[in-house]
C-alpha cells in the first residue's frame, strides 16, 4: 500500500496542517454519496503536498473549517480535476474557494484535449500510466475503508501534479497561458454564481416559459426545497424538474386534474401530494403582475436553433483544427448570443461571450465574417473529426 498518512480527528489534522506550513502546492479531490440525499456527503477528502499523501476523513473530523481555510492560502497552488463539488464543499464550509486553482481538466481543453476529459485519460494521456477504476460505485461512508478503495482513493491525487506539470510545458508552448488564466477566474466565478445564486432559475427547461408559468415555477421549487430539507432526501425524488415545468405550463389548481399527470400518477413520491400541490400552484397564480419573476437574459431573446447549431458546428471544427477542445470554446448558448447580437435581438448591454476575452483573441473577425457571408464553408471528407473547411 502506498504510504500515507490517515486523519481521523481535528487535532490530528491540526497537527498535519502544522507539519505541512511550508507546503507551496495541495493537490487534492473528494469521495462523497449523493444518491437520494437533500445534502451531498462528503466522506473522504485526500490530498497530497511536497511532504507526501494524506486521507482526511470528514466522517471522525469533528472540524474540517481549518482544511478549508489552508486550501484558500493565496501562498498555495492547489490543483483538482474536475473540481466542481471540491470547491462547492469549500465555498459551503467558509464562503470561499481558493484563488489559485489549477484544474487540469480544464487546461486540459486549452491543449487539444476534449473536454471534459477524465482523470484515468488523463493520467494515460501524460504519464503513461493506467490508473484502475474498480471503486467507482463504492459507498465511501463505511468504515474501515478496504485496501483497495484506499489506493483508489490515493490514485485520485498522487498523479495530479505529474498531470499539471506537463500541461503547464504545453500551455506555454502554445502561447496559451494567459487564456487558460483568465478562463479558470471565469470559471470559479461561475460556480460561485452557482452556489449563491437563485436555485429556482436552474430548473431544467424554463427556457420556454413566460412569467406567471415562471412564478409558479419558483413557488413549486421553494416548496419542494423545504420538503426535501424536512425528509432529508434529494429534492428530485420529492418532485422532478420536468413535473415543475409541466404544472406551470398547466396551471391548474384541481386535485383530480393533477392526479391523472402520468408524471405524477406513475412517482409515488409526488403522488404523495397531490392534495398540497395546487395550493402551491395558486401562490404562483396570485402572484401581482409587478412581482412576477423577470424572463432571464438568456431566454429573452430568440434561440433562432437552426442558425446556431449550424455557426456552433463552424465554430467547433475550427477549434478542434487548431488544438482547442471544442467544447472550451463555446456552448450553444455562446452561438445564440452572437446570433442574436447579429440579428440585433441581443438586449442592449449584454455583449455575446466570443466577443470578448481570450475567446475573441481567438476568433478575431471570424464569427463575423462567416454571419455575413465573407467566408463560405465546405465539407472536407478527408478531415473527419474537422470536417467544415472555410473558403
Amino acid at each position: 500500500m502506498t504510504s500515507h498518512r490517515f486523519i481521523r480527528s481535528s487535532s490530528e489534522l491540526s497537527d498535519y496542517l502544522r507539519s505541512i506550513r511550508g507546503a507551496k502546492r495541495i493537490d487534492f479531490d473528494t469521495e462523497f454519496v449523493s444518491d437520494g440525499k437533500y445534502k451531498t456527503e462528503l466522506c473522504l477528502v485526500q490530498a497530497a503536498t511536497e511532504f507526501g499523501p494524506v486521507l482526511i476523513d470528514p466522517l471522525a473530523v469533528e472540524d474540517m473549517t481549518q482544511f478549508w481555510n489552508r486550501l484558500c492560502d493565496p501562498a498555495v497552488q492547489v490543483t483538482a480535476h474536475s473540481a466542481r463539488s471540491e470547491m462547492e464543499f469549500c465555498y459551503k464550509a467558509i464562503g470561499r474557494v481558493p484563488d489559485r486553482l489549477f484544474d487540469i481538466q480544464l487546461a486540459a481543453g486549452f491543449v487539444g484535449i476534449d473536454y471534459p476529459a477524465s482523470l484515468k485519460k488523463l493520467v494515460d494521456e501524460f504519464l503513461h500510466i493506467d490508473l484502475p477504476k474498480d471503486e467507482t460505485r463504492t459507498d465511501w461512508r463505511l468504515r474501515p475503508l478496504s485496501i483497495l478503495q484506499v489506493e483508489y482513493a490515493l490514485n485520485d491525487v498522487l498523479y495530479l501534479e505529474g498531470v499539471a506539470a506537463e500541461l503547464r510545458r504545453r500551455l506555454e508552448r502554445l502561447g496559451r497561458v494567459a487564456w487558460f488564466e483568465e478562463e479558470s477566474r471565469d470559471y470559479l466565478a461561475r460556480m460561485v454564481t452557482s452556489f449563491t445564486g437563485i436555485g429556482w432559475q436552474r430548473v431544467a427547461g424554463i427556457n420556454t416559459l413566460g412569467r406567471r408559468e415562471l412564478a409558479i415555477v419558483r413557488e413549486l421549487w421553494y416548496w419542494r426545497e423545504r420538503k426535501a430539507a424536512g425528509k432529508r432526501r434529494s429534492a428530485r425524488h420529492i418532485l422532478r424538474d420536468d413535473v415543475i415545468i409541466e404544472l406551470a405550463k398547466l396551471k391548474t389548481t384541481d386535485p383530480n386534474r393533477l392526479a391523472e399527470l402520468r408524471s405524477i400518477h406513475r412517482r409515488s413520491d409526488a403522488a404523495m401530494y397531490v392534495q398540497e400541490l395546487p395550493k402551491i400552484v395558486a401562490r404562483g397564480l396570485a402572484v401581482p403582475d409587478f412581482a412576477l419573476p423577470e424572463i432571464p437574459v438568456n431566454f429573452s431573446f430568440p434561440n433562432y436553433p437552426i442558425a446556431s447549431s449550424w455557426l456552433l458546428a463552424i465554430l467547433h471544427s475550427e477549434a478542434k483544427k487548431r488544438g482547442l477542445s471544442p467544447n472550451i470554446l463555446a456552448f450553444p448558448q455562446d452561438a445564440r448570443e452572437l446570433i442574436a447580437h447579429y440579428a440585433g435581438t441581443l438586449p442592449a448591454g449584454v455583449t455575446p461571450r466570443l466577443m470578448t476575452g481570450w475567446r475573441r483573441e481567438f476568433l478575431g473577425t471570424l464569427p463575423e465574417e462567416i454571419l455575413s457571408g465573407k467566408r463560405s464553408v465546405s465539407f472536407d471528407l478527408n478531415s473527419i473529426d474537422a470536417p467544415l473547411r472555410l473558403d
